[in-house]
């Protein structure tokens, strides 16, 4: 499964992309990291040819469903990817979720911060959305507080029934922009 290209979100330091199968090591060492593993799931990734699987059966098929999903992000400086960032639609929330994910490597440089920006900037101009949602793990406080930097306003927890979990949840507003 291929996508035809389209918009993406920009930023000074980041590429966006949809994945493609080849992106399975990537994918594989990302998906396996321990943070991975505690904040976000353990998705049985094991091998490269699960991580291609997983991408062709879930991530393009999500961009083919729902028109967004998780880009891979890669440094223009070097082209090598180092996260995932984007929107999941989620059947548990009435709004899109903004979504990122990095290696431990590309963490503490700026990355998810300019990523997630690049992203709530392509919302506001390409989609018709008044409002997307994030969802952290309870314990990621890292995540919740570059969440409330980027001008998301924490709104208690959420029972999600696909992670058998409760979440912390934040909107965004984009219409607070325009008042």
């Amino acid at each position: 499964m291929s996508l035809s290209s389209g918009p993406v979100p920009e930023s000074s330091r980041l590429s966006f992309r949809p994945p493609k199968v080849e992106d399975a090591s990537f994918y594989n060492t990302l998906m396996n990291e321990p943070d991975y593993h505690r904040f976000i799931a353990d998705r049985g990734i094991r091998s490269d040819a699960d991580a291609a699987a997983f991408i062709e059966t879930k991530t393009l098929a999500h961009f083919a469903e729902h028109k967004v999903g998780l880009w891979l992000v890669e440094q223009k400086e070097t082209g090598a990817p180092i996260g995932a960032c984007g929107l999941v639609v989620r059947d548990d929330l009435d709004v899109p979720d903004l979504g990122y994910a990095f290696l431990e490597e590309a963490r503490g440089k700026g990355y998810a911060r300019e990523a997630a920006k690049a992203v709530l900037d392509f919302v506001r101009e390409n989609m018709d959305l008044p409002m997307i949602c994030a969802i952290t793990h309870t314990e990621n406080h890292r995540s919740s507080s570059l969440l409330l930097k980027l001008g998301f306003t924490a709104k208690g927890q959420r029972y999600l029934a696909a992670y058998d979990d409760t979440s912390d949840y934040f909107e965004f507003d984009f219409n607070r922009d325009r008042a």
